[in-house]
């Protein structure tokens, strides 16, 4: 389906530009996002546009009209269907959204027919759609790899970077871990290759670097912070774990990486460690786990340093003076970025349930002094999810495990509010641990996936439950059911999408049949229903 508007824009001389929207339609898997649909209404948002500009086309016609656009920046075409006519309380039943896009105030020459092309997917709204192309919109869409403990990062031109993991070769049980990254673009609806993780060392030697558990961190320069991660070495026989130091930054417009390293300290290998950005755009690098050198006990230990990054300094600093010994906690940034919060995880011998915040003090990160640290309920939680919350006041961490090495999932979440130094209960989101979760536009989260087990710990599996969790008005939350995932899966990603989709990719599926589980390469969207 194709709608065109003659747009006047200034140029020269005043010159009408045809702008072309075309409206995919069509899904795969039995999808379809245009059944029912009697309406279709067109809206134009952006900078200085307000209200928003809209038209309603009976869908029948086949044909729509899109309000003229004005020159400015981050226009936004919206397409919405109805099963009935909206202005008689028709119900959206499916939407989709361009990029934001800037029209220019003069047009000195006629723009490109790439420039003039805008499209949209409609899909279904909260529910779950697999992507699809443009030119093949019946099949679906999906990674070029299977991919696990990987990474799918947002970019400042709405496509998404998709890194490292790991997968199981052919008639292999052994993990390999992956050097290829892949690039979806939400414009086409497909996969791209994109350059493999790797570096060049002094002599321009290209190394690769496969890497898997590893952390990528949008910076505010749009380059990629990809940190540690972990490769794997078979010794007698055994796929032994070892993690990684190298810290790499990709940059998407060129396609390719900077590597970052210091000499004095040596750089600290670190693997399923985590990374949060703060409100001035620094990283702080905390937890995690290395390799013992010291030649007894364990193989892998806690790291103790903490570590940041600013890209003004492109060097890995470490906190001078102060160590947190933290595996598999919960980290996200509170109070409008202000503070760091790390919650809860294990320090290798027992889980914690105490909250610690960190803050820039002009030179480097230090510990906020407490008198009384906030806790998470007893004993503590590992493998919880964490996002900002309430407007980037709070964090929620969901879910998790309640033991120190079994699988032991909590139903249960919890708001760290930060303004008070207190811990409050949420709403119960079901027993899992290692799902994924993040923040929708509106406020409220949705959680997905995750790993549970039956019988006390017994019969672990991956799990495929979704959950929206919103604020209730009252200080708490409350859950609200969501649409399943086809399969279960865990070390798999959730991403906000510029639209305000949810793009979920890969992860391992794990059943009481094949305990090994199976990498995956599925992609699906979430599109919640408009709230306005």
């Amino acid at each position: 389906m194709v709608v065109m508007v003659a747009l006047f824009a200034a140029a020269c001389q005043p010159k009408e530009i045809p702008y072309n929207l075309a409206i995919v339609t069509t899904g795969c898997a039995g999808a379809n996002p245009f059944q029912g649909v009697q309406f279709l209404r067109i809206r134009v948002s952006g900078d200085g546009i307000d209200p928003v500009l809209e038209t309603i086309s009976p869908a029948a016609s086949k044909t729509a009209s899109l309000p003229a656009i004005p020159a400015g920046a981050n226009r936004v075409i919206e397409v919405r269907a109805y099963d009935n006519d909206p202005a008689a309380g028709g119900r959206v039943v499916s939407i989709g959204r361009t990029l934001p896009f800037t029209v220019p105030d003069l047009y000195p020459d006629m723009p490109t027919e790439t420039e003039l092309q805008k499209r949209v997917f409609l899909r279904q709204v909260n529910t779950w759609s697999a992507p699809v192309s443009a030119t093949d919109p019946s099949t679906c869409q999906s990674m070029k790899l299977a991919r696990a403990a990987h990474t799918a990062t947002l970019l400042p031109n709405g496509k998404i970077f998709i890194a490292g993991g790991f997968n199981f070769p052919p008639a292999n049980p052994n993990r390999l871990a992956l050097k290829e990254t892949e690039i979806f673009d939400p414009t086409t609806g497909t996969f791209s290759n994109a350059k493999d993780l790797s570096f060049r060392t002094r002599d321009q030697v290209e190394n690769k670097v496969a890497k898997a558990f590893h952390t990528a961190t949008l910076l505010r320069n749009g380059q990629v912070l990809v940190w540690g991660g972990e490769r794997y070495q078979l010794l007698s026989g055994v796929n032994v774990v070892a993690p990684v130091t190298e810290v790499l930054a990709y940059d998407p417009a060129k396609d390719e990486y900077g590597a970052t390293q210091r000499m004095n300290p040596p750089p600290i290998p670190r693997t399923q460690h985590q990374a949060v950005i703060d409100g001035n755009g620094r990283v702080l690098i905390v937890g995690g786990l290395r390799f013992n050198t010291s030649g007894s006990g364990p193989r892998l230990v806690p790291v103790n340093e903490i570590e940041w990054f600013d890209a003004d300094k492109p060097t890995p600093q470490v906190v001078d003076g102060l160590t947190v010994k933290r595996v598999d906690a919960s980290a996200a940034a509170v109070k409008s970025g202000e503070f760091v919060a790390v919650a809860g995880g294990s320090d290798g011998t027992a889980l914690r349930d105490d909250v610690v915040f960190f803050t820039w003090n002009g030179t480097s990160f230090t510990q906020v002094p407490q008198m009384a640290p906030p806790r998470l309920a007893a004993p503590g939680r590992r493998s919880a999810a964490a996002v900002t919350f309430r407007d980037g006041a709070d964090m929620l961490v969901l879910g998790g495990y309640t033991d120190l090495a079994a699988v032991r999932p909590v139903a249960s979440s919890e708001i760290v509010q930060a303004g008070v130094a207190t811990v409050a209960r949420g709403a119960d989101i079901g027993n899992r641990g290692e799902l994924c979760a993040v923040t929708l536009k509106d406020g409220s989260v949705l959680t997905v996936g995750g790993r549970t087990a039956d019988l006390n710990g017994m019969m672990v599996r991956s799990d495929n439950t979704a959950v929206v969790v919103r604020p209730d008005g009252r200080g708490g939350t409350m859950a609200l059911g969501a649409p399943s995932l086809a399969l279960g899966r865990y070390l798999h990603t959730c991403t906000l999408m510029a639209d305000g989709s949810v793009f979920v990719t890969g992860g391992l599926n794990e059943t009481a049949a094949n305990p090994n589980g199976d990498v995956l390469t599925d992609a699906w969207i979430y599109t919640p229903a408009p709230t306005d």
